[in-house]
């Protein structure tokens, strides 16, 4: 191997291979920090980028700008856990993107810190919906977190009105008291709490006939930050896909945690790209159907996304930030892609139509352009560039059995090739399942998960291990599920069953072990229910780095949690902190990393958004009282347990 003269150069080390082979490239590293910003929303979670794999593989996954953005993320992990050996025993043809192979080390544990909110704000009468995440953007990821700059947008579940918001975006976000005062912290007034997050701007944005439509789904972020692009939607009407030019100050209240003073949005809408910072926003009318499931993917090298309804089609729509050269010319507003199945429409067919064509988002697998979605049938669909449709059976399907469908977008690793699919039904009702399976659905491995047709199964999550590789000794996909006959959730709790978090393995060839998994927990502080989706959070700050599993049950009571689980699966006496009420349960679960940068650890500035189910009287603003599980909104900031 040869050492790079320079840094910063088009290739930083070449591999001399034998006669005959080409030679392998590693990612080139810079001389110094850059000014680079990044985003964590819902893709965050399910498109993921180990650092080990082909040069093929990884050369063709960096057209993705959110693989640049998770390779620098990964870098962290493994800076505080690894000792330098650059290639030591890996295969020949096998290489990482950046640095040489971590080593495992369990760091001495701190004290737990138990979690606590460092602000919460009403967002209505609803908030982010179950299984559903805010979108978090950073400035400057090799700076100083910005109080001005970064800024977090919640969609809200909720017909906008006049007093109703159903997008809002908050910055001072490294606010609070949590482990010392945060950053953004301010001198209190009767205006602010000072040491809460700020409405940076709140929009009821109502399209012609959408029938005073909610954002029930993720909205995603343009990569500058400048954009928002999400659905509006609501039952019995037309879905609607809207890209807003957010303005500073838009909705903003003199009480700056009040976002309850939205400012209304309605046609006549802009027929353009909308200039950043104009508080303008596009409308496109999807089909006939609503879009409750269903949000939007992002190809940020061709400005395209990926759009799915409640009756088996998936939309592909154009200009949607307006970065190409031909839409810079033309200043177009999104339109549907006329290339792409019927004038910009690909209907499924089959099983997934009608009452059964319920789509989770679609997610793209960038190396070969397929389009991986879930559909209410139970099965996993892939659609390849050209629109030739294939699928494979992951649980029972509605028609089924209640909880057969797929309600959250698989999970897809362009690196290894594979993708995950999640049901709460499988075998008859016999019991959830996740399916493993190569991106040419030429084969699967079906693992089942708890027992019996009870819940939902939300998105599993890797441990730390697997963004090395997932056939890395101790690579674990974690998945929770139930186990027994589960009650109801009541505004008491639920009765029956119990919550059940498990830790599939991977074999030596990467593939998942097939059968019950070995692993899993003796029962959680809830009975059994819904799962929100899990989150793993490596977090370097703490010894040589601790690997953080978060979790909340979708019902009543101590329901949202941590575990350590550096050294190993997580046991029931394990908890890192928590357990703790939030709500009827939480949402999807968006972590930034802003503490973990060349600026080093900022109070405050490493934390978990969500939005709480149902409002509780601790959300600053609550004046509603409501009680009934599902109802009221209230968006959330917690400190990372331990790391403050």
């Amino acid at each position: 191997m040869t050492k790079p003269l320079t840094r910063g150069g088009r290739f930083a080390a070449l591999l001399l291979l034998p006669c005959g082979l080409l030679p392998l490239v590693i990612a080139p590293r810079t001389s110094a920090p850059v000014a680079t910003s990044a985003f964590h929303d819902w893709t965050s979670r399910h498109i993921i980028y180990p650092q080990y794999g082909t040069s093929r593989a990884l050369e063709a996954a960096r057209i993705d700008p959110r693989s640049t953005m998770r390779w620098r993320e990964t870098e962290q992990r493994q800076l505080a856990q690894r000792q330098i050996n650059f290639f030591g025993a890996q295969p020949l043809l096998r290489f990482r993107y950046r640095g040489g192979p971590p080593v495992h080390r369990f760091p001495q544990r701190q004290p737990p810190v138990n979690i606590q909110r460092d602000w919460s704000i009403n967002l209505g009468t609803a908030g982010t919906a179950i299984s559903m995440y805010p979108a978090k953007f950073s400035f400057n990821t090799s700076a100083t977190p910005s109080c001005s700059a970064d800024f977090v947008v919640f969609p809200v579940n909720a017909g906008g009105t006049a007093t109703q918001p159903n997008l809002v975006a908050f910055n001072n976000l490294y606010s609070g008291t949590t482990g010392g005062t945060g950053k953004c912290n301010r001198t209190a007034s009767g205006n602010d709490t000072g040491n809460a997050a700020t409405v940076m701007w709140s929009y009821n944005i109502q399209a012609p006939g959408s029938g005073v439509g909610a954002v029930p789904a993720s909205p995603v972020l343009s990569l500058d930050g400048n954009k928002v692009a999400f659905v509006e939607s609501a039952a019995g009407h037309a879905a609607h896909f809207h890209v807003l030019a957010w303005k500073n100050g838009d909705g903003k209240d003199t009480k700056l945690q009040n976002t309850l003073k939205p400012l209304t949005l309605q046609a006549p809408f802009s027929t353009t790209a909308p200039a950043n910072g104009s508080g303008q926003v596009t409308d496109l009318v999807l089909g006939t159907s609503s879009s409750t499931l269903s949000s939007p993917f992002i190809d940020y090298t061709n400005d395209n996304a990926y759009v799915g309804n409640d009756a088996g089609v998936i939309y592909r729509i154009n200009n949607v930030f307006c970065t190409t050269a031909a839409c810079i010319s033309s200043n177009a507003q999104p339109a549907l892609d006329s290339t792409w199945g019927s004038s910009g429409a690909l209907t499924i067919g089959g099983t997934c139509t009608g009452a059964s064509g319920k789509l989770t988002a679609p997610v793209l697998n960038f190396p070969n352009y397929t389009l991986f979605v879930g559909c209410a049938d139970g099965k996993l669909y892939a659609i390849s560039s050209t629109g030739a449709v294939t699928s494979i059976v992951v649980g029972d399907g509605v028609g089924s059995k209640t909880f057969g469908g797929i309600v959250d977008p698989p999970i897809v690793d362009p690196v290894n090739s594979y993708v995950y699919a999640v049901s709460g039904s499988a075998g008859g009702g016999a019991n959830g399942v996740l399916v493993q399976a190569p991106i040419d659905l030429s084969s699967s491995v079906a693992v089942p998960i708890g027992s019996g047709n009870q819940c939902n199964i939300h998105s599993p999550t890797p441990n730390n291990a697997y963004f090395t590789s997932p056939t890395t000794a101790g690579a674990l996909m974690y998945v929770a599920g139930t186990l027994g006959t589960v009650g109801p959730c009541t505004a008491t709790g639920a009765t029956g069953g119990t919550g059940e978090i498990f830790g599939v393995t991977f074999t030596a060839t990467g593939k998942l072990t097939a059968g019950a998994p070995a692993k899993a927990t003796s029962g959680l502080a809830n009975p059994g229910n819904e799962f929100a989706p899990i989150l793993e959070f490596f977090n370097p700050n703490i010894g040589g780095g601790e690997d953080l599993l978060f979790f909340a049950v979708l019902c009543t009571g101590a329901n949202m949690a941590s575990y350590n689980v550096t050294s190993g699966f997580p046991t029931t006496t394990g908890f890192l902190s928590g357990p703790v009420t939030e709500g009827f349960g939480t949402s999807g679960f968006v972590v930034d990393n802003s503490a973990l940068t060349s600026a080093g650890n900022t109070p405050q500035a490493a934390s978990i958004y969500f939005n709480a189910l149902g409002e509780n009287a601790a959300c600053t603003g609550n004046t509603g009282g409501n009680t009934t599980p599902g109802t009221g909104g209230c968006a959330i900031k917690l400190t990372q347990a331990g790391l403050q």
